[in-house]
């Protein structure tokens, strides 16, 4: 069921790229089965690893109407802004939830040149990059491989080994960085996110990235790489 039609609502919700930006992204890569506007807010459902739930809204008492629509089923939320947890959790348990701070880049950011040989990921390098996240809780190896297939990627390899990598997630946020410890302070984490980067701007998208606030380093290379800090996002499941 369509309460309106998935270009409608792409349309409605260019209109402010930078906060709706997660939400054209996933709806232009993944299943939609719902999508529906109550007032100038806008909820849709689809499926990548969970079925999410992803709502657009600036207004409490549209927000109230928004949770009206959802079902006994609903229970993964991605990209919730924080005055939306309260009214969206009410009268539930939070199973599992992770906060970060949405950074971008802007357009007339001018980006320096990668200082390393980088290259795509393979679906094959999916188990090794799962084994080495600090977020297996959140993903799997299928979703990795996944995301290799569909997203936008970058690796470094030393002495035929994958010492550092860069995935987009499934709503296009640059994600998945790592570089093994011992080929850190090296340049490499700044080398494959370029790449990333550089590559979602020969799509003509925005490049952003979803960083923990306790995470020093990570944001310390976004801003370092022209990230501009935009607002706090979090993902949750309830019981």
């Amino acid at each position: 069921l369509f309460i309106i039609g998935i270009s409608c609502g792409l349309i409605y919700l260019q209109k402010d790229l930078v906060k709706n930006i997660n939400m054209i992204n996933f709806m232009n890569d993944y299943p939609v089965s719902y999508i529906e506007k109550v007032g100038n807010s806008v909820i849709a459902k689809g499926r990548s690893d969970r079925n999410w739930v992803y709502i657009s809204s600036d207004s409490k008492e549209e927000l109230e109407a928004v949770k009206e629509k959802l079902k006994i089923d609903d229970k993964c939320f991605a990209i919730i802004e924080d005055w939306m947890i309260p009214i969206l959790t009410k009268g539930s348990k939070i199973k599992w939830e992770l906060s970060t701070m949405r950074f971008f880049v802007p357009k007339d950011i001018l980006l320096p040149d990668i200082k390393h040989a980088t290259s795509d990921l393979k679906t094959d390098d999916a188990d090794f990059i799962y084994q080495n996240s600090d977020y297996k809780e959140y993903i799997s190896v299928e979703y990795v491989k996944d995301r290799i297939k569909k997203g936008l990627s970058s690796g470094i390899h030393s002495s035929g080994k994958l010492a550092a990598w860069c995935i987009t997630q499934d709503d296009g946020a640059v994600g998945f960085l790592h570089v093994l410890p011992e080929y850190r302070k090296k340049g490499y984490g700044k080398s494959v996110t370029l790449d990333v980067i550089k590559k979602i701007r020969n799509e003509g998208k925005l490049p952003f990235a979803h960083i923990e606030q306790e995470n020093e380093n990570s944001i310390k290379l976004a801003k370092s790489l022209g990230f501009k800090e935009d607002r706090s996002v979090n993902w949750f499941e309830i019981e």
